[in-house]
């Protein structure tokens, strides 16, 4: 079975980068802060797994072939 790595890579990045940065833009729109005090955290957690379990993956197969 053939793994995706660089989707892993970009959907990690993505809840690493991306989903703060939408909320920092409704908090700045609504000036609730409230969203992006609260979606910190999560974000750090999926994004920080995801991006350390991939490159993992990533230097494992490297060391293999």
């Amino acid at each position: 079975m053939r793994e995706n790595k660089r989707f892993a890579l970009i959907a990690s990045l993505f809840a690493l980068i991306g989903l703060p940065i939408i909320f920092l833009t409704v908090s700045l729109y609504t000036g609730e802060w409230r969203f992006f005090i609260v979606s910190i955290a999560p974000s750090l957690t999926a994004g920080l797994t995801g991006l350390i379990l991939t490159m993992q993956k990533v230097s494992k197969d490297k060391r293999m072939a």
